[in-house]
């Protein structure tokens, strides 16, 4: 996928919206920005939301870490 844009005045560049749609990224997205050489790579940082249930169906076991005993103070 290819796309054409033009930088504004003000630095800012719009993202084509076939590009935002197929990497999810919308409006409040966090992106990152990486030089390589002479390439501009931009990578979409993907929201935590995303991993919801990524583990449903695998047994975990014990995750629950033991309780410290009650201390007394005196």
């Amino acid at each position: 996928m290819q796309a054409e844009a033009v930088v504004s005045s003000k630095g800012q560049v719009t993202l084509p919206s076939a590009m935002r749609a197929k990497l999810g990224i919308t409006p409040g997205s966090h992106i990152h920005f990486e030089v390589r050489g002479t390439e501009l790579v931009i990578i979409p940082e993907i929201p935590m939301s995303a991993y919801y249930g990524i583990l449903k169906g695998y047994d975990l076991g014990d995750i629950e870490p033991e309780k410290e005993p009650d201390r007394t103070f005196e």
